[in-house]
Parts: structure tokens; sequence; C-alpha cells
């Protein structure tokens, strides 16, 4: 190894540190002095800036297709874009250009499209750093939070404290956090068929298990989508490369199948011992299918009411952002929409939402197509996040946004970037 491909991987090895376990403390604490101290510190958007920086500076010694595409695209989309919205709106404090409100709301997707630039543009170094077991360690530390938070009670509540079920323990959102557990729960089930372990899979089962006590919709439905799809695929397809392995597994799957019903069973009673009123209905059909309706329906308003001209770039997040809390009648001045796609149409118009939006798209059908010419878990694992997450950017949102989930996004669709077939499940 030369000295300079030894320097990018020193570089690479403190940033992976940075993007999973420091991050975690530090959402941790700053969570912490909020709640309990009541004293907000910004120390997670700096250390945000601090990772843009540095990943930034990586990226430019390696212009490509991806980069120009995943990165160059949606920053300049916002600088040539911004000009307008002032024009339009104009800065006022109130139902205008919001500029702090823009650049924080807009940060936080460029965050999420650098990461997941990074991770594609330098998977080969990446790969060596055994990115699986930080991100598998990472889910675990999540998890430990929430899980810990649930017994003591310290922490943020789900729904507030007075109605709902579930602890954030003290991170700021539910919706972020479940997907980002759900998340680390696809890669850590990836860690186990790296190299199968009764240890890993133990790992996998405890970010799982996080995933129910979070409480949202996002975190229990997915969850348990997921633990399903890996249990019949552990059971019925996965065979190991060493035999004595595929023997002891051989013993194993039956009581591996009992022990996930007596899991649906025991999550499914524990579940309804907890659930209040306002939960049960949450996950009544009606509740299903309009879970954002009282916030979509102003902005597909908000939407249908745009100029020509506005419809092509959009007027801004603030802008759509002030107009639904109006709508609401609620005592803040803005309120999200909670629902990333309408944010983004309503926000960035049809130019800015083909802009951000295609990316996913296209990791989505890359995917499909590598799977059906050499299927492998690895790949389902690929389609799987890639579909939950435009499945969710469109009914619950904190998708785009989300800097806790965008670096496991990242390295899963990295995975697809292989010249050679390199699935984990062997």
């Amino acid at each position: 190894m030369n000295p300079i491909e030894s320097l990018i991987l020193r570089r690479i090895r403190r940033l992976l540190i940075l993007i999973f376990p420091v991050s975690i403390f530090v959402d941790l604490i700053s969570g912490f002095c909020t709640v309990q101290l009541h004293t907000y510190i910004p120390i997670c958007q700096l250390l945000r800036i601090l990772i843009m920086a540095r990943v930034l500076f990586l990226l430019k010694k390696r212009v490509n297709f991806i980069l120009i595409w995943v990165v160059l695209m949606p920053i300049l989309f916002f600088i040539l874009a911004s000009p307008l919205w002032i024009i339009i709106c104009g800065i006022e404090p109130y139902n205008g250009y919001n500029p702090g409100m823009e650049i924080e709301s807009f940060s936080k997707i460029f965050y999420c499209f650098i990461i997941i630039a990074f991770f594609i543009v330098y998977r080969t170094e990446i790969q060596k750093q055994y990115p699986l077991r930080i991100i598998s360690n990472y889910g675990l530390l999540i998890a430990m939070a929430v899980i810990i938070s649930f017994v003591t009670g310290y922490g943020n509540h789900t729904y507030g404290g007075n109605y709902g079920f579930g602890t954030k323990s003290y991170f700021k959102a539910g919706n972020d956090l479940g997907l980002t557990i759900l998340y680390a729960s696809v890669a850590s089930s990836l860690y186990i068929f790296s190299h199968f372990g009764w240890k890993r899979v133990l790992i996998t089962l405890t970010i799982s298990l996080s995933a129910i006590l979070v409480g949202t919709r996002v975190a229990q439905l997915g969850i348990a989508l997921w633990v399903t799809i890996l249990m019949y695929y552990i059971v019925f397809i996965y065979r190991p490369a060493d035999s004595s392995m595929r023997k002891r597994l051989r013993f194993y799957k039956p009581l591996i199948i009992l022990s996930y019903i007596l899991c649906i069973v025991s999550a499914i009673k524990f579940l309804l011992s907890v659930f209040d009123s306002y939960m049960l209905t949450k996950y009544t059909a009606d509740a299903m299918m309009s879970a954002r309706s009282l916030l979509t329906a102003p902005a597909e308003e908000y939407i249908s009411n745009l100029e020509w001209f506005e419809i092509a770039f959009g007027r801004g997040v603030s802008s759509i952002y002030y107009h639904v809390a109006q709508s609401i009648g609620t005592h803040s001045t803005y309120r999200m929409v909670e629902a990333d796609l309408h944010e983004l149409l309503g926000g960035y118009g049809l130019i800015g939402f083909l802009v951000l939006f295609f990316p996913f798209v296209y990791f989505m059908i890359k995917a499909i197509k590598r799977y059906s010419s050499q299927p492998d878990f690895t790949l389902f694992a690929v389609i799987f996040i890639t579909a939950s997450f435009l499945i969710f950017a469109y009914v619950a949102g904190h998708c785009f946004r989300n800097t806790m989930a965008a670096p496991i996004y990242g390295y899963i669709v990295s995975l697809m970037y292989y010249e050679k077939k390199r699935s984990l499940d062997k």
C-alpha cells in the first residue's frame, strides 16, 4: 500500500467514526441537554458541518457521474432557485422567504446526498473498514439507548407522554429514529450472513426489539415485515458455505420457527397491553390510509394554486410550511408537511422534485435489474431499503432529511456498484 492510499484509508476511518458512533453520542448529549437541562446546544449541526466538509474534501478528488448527479445537481438547483424564491415571496418575517429555514432544510437533504455519494465513490476503501460491523454496532448503540430509556422512563416519549406509546430516548424525531433502527436491522442481518454467528443474531434481534419500543408505525410495521422476511430466508433459503454450519442450522430450524412464533405472539400481547385508544385508532384501516391527511390536504391545496413558473421551481419550503401552519390553525408559524414527496414538490417545484427524487428511483430500478439477473439476499436488502424509503417518504416523511439513516442507506446502495457479484449471503 502506497502512502497516498494509506492516508485516504486513515481519513475514511476517522470519517466513519464521526458518522457512526460519535454522531450517536452527540445526538444523545444534545437531546439530554434539551430535555433534562432545558438548554439547546447546536453540537449536532456543528458535527454534521464537519462531516460534510471532510466528505466534500474527499469527493472532490474523484469527480465522476455519480458525484455530479447526486451532489452537484441538487446544490446547483438550490443556488439557482433561491433568487427566484426571494423575488416571488420577498424576505419577510412571516409568509415570505425564510433564509434560515431554507438553508437548514436543504442542508439536511444535501447531507443525505453527499453521504450516499461518499459510500458509492469510496466503496472499495470503505469495504476495508468492516462497515457492516460498524453499522451493526451503530444500531446496537441506538437500540440500547431506546431500551434503557424505556425501562427507566428517562428521555422523550414518542407521543408526548399524555397519550400513545413508545420512547425516543434522547433522539429528536420518532420516525427518523424508527427508520434508522429498521435500516440498522437490515444491515445487521447482512452482517449475520457475512459470517454466520449466534452473537450477530442476538445483536440483530436486540436492534429489532428496540423498533417495537419506539412505538411508531414506521418502526413497528417495518421491523415486523423485515423479521418475517429474515426468518423465512434463514429457514427455507439460506445455505452456509461451511458444511458443519449447514448441519447445525438444519437442527436449529424448528427452534427458529418456534421462537419466531413465540416472539410475534409475545409482541402482539405486549403491544395490546400498552396501547391506549389513540394508538389502537392509529392502526385502524382508515387511520393507516389517512396517516398524514391533516397535513397533506393543505399541502395539496397549496400546490394546486401555484402559478406555472412556481410549479416548475416552487416557492421554497418555508412558504409551504407557513401555508400548512395557517391551514391547520397551529400555534406555530411554520409546520412541516411530514410527507417528503409533498414537501419536495410544493417547496422545490417539479424540477427540484425530479432532481432530488430521481436518484432513488434509479437505485430502485438498478437493484431490481441486478436482482433479476443474479438474485441474492444482499440485492434483496437493497430493494427492501429503497422501496421502504420511497413508501415512507410518501406516507410518513422524515426520509430525505434523516441524517441518522442516510449513512446506512448509502452503504447498502453502494453494494450494487461492485464490478463483480459481491453477495454477502454465502
